[in-house]
């Protein structure tokens, strides 16, 4: 029977990973359509945020059925517990994603990005894949360590987001140019917030450590 449960956990963590994985996607389409004005791609990314949620309500039965068939205690609860709450922020990273490209679309046939910008949304672009990339390696291996030094990547999109901020109030143009930059930036550090959170729950799952986060 526990060879079984096991299994299952490592079934449930594999859903983790390709949710994780289409996040990373969506989140790498959606800076590519941002940079580009491409709007057909920008689409593409709020239709599949669809695939997204969905895949997290496979992971809600999954571990429901897992509760009540097993009654899991010790590390195998904390992993189902850490499981529940990694799939409610992936699912939020897949918004997140979904609302760069729908600024997009919103916006089309004008860029959301002034030109003095460009730059500094390239570099947060980036910086959310590599820290995607990451993530699906540690949630993947469990990988503690990796878990714990993810907040130094996140550190970048913080530290853009500050350049960026501090750039608003000298642009030339309408205050919408300065709102809509405002937001994106905010999209992509939240974007890191929320990895980060998965990473502490990854942390969580092996030691039971808890990290509080501020974020």
């Amino acid at each position: 029977m526990a060879n079984v449960f096991h299994q299952h956990l490592d079934e449930l963590n594999a859903l983790l990973v390709d949710m994780a994985q289409r996040v990373g996607e969506a989140i790498g389409r959606a800076g590519a359509a941002l940079l580009e004005g491409d709007t057909v791609a920008a689409e593409a990314v709020v239709h599949a945020d669809q695939e997204v949620n969905a895949l997290q309500f496979r992971i809600d039965d999954r571990i429901v059925d897992l509760m009540t068939r097993y009654e899991p205690v010790a590390a195998d609860l904390r992993f189902v517990l850490g499981a529940v709450r990694i799939s409610v922020d992936l699912e939020r990273m897949g918004d997140l994603a979904k609302h760069v490209s729908k600024t997009v679309v919103m916006r089309s046939p004008v860029s959301p990005v002034p030109e003095s910008l460009h730059a500094d949304f390239e570099a947060m672009a980036g910086a959310a894949v590599r820290i995607s990339e990451k993530l699906v390696d540690i949630i993947a291996d469990r990988d503690q360590l990796r878990a714990s030094q993810l907040g130094l990547d996140d550190d970048e999109l913080d530290a853009i987001q500050r350049r960026i901020h501090d750039q608003l109030p000298e642009l030339p143009y309408n205050p919408q140019v300065a709102v809509d930059a405002a937001l994106l930036a905010r999209f992509f550090e939240r974007f890191g917030d929320h990895a980060v959170r998965i990473a502490h729950q990854v942390v969580y799952q092996v030691t039971g450590d808890v990290h509080l986060d501020r974020s």
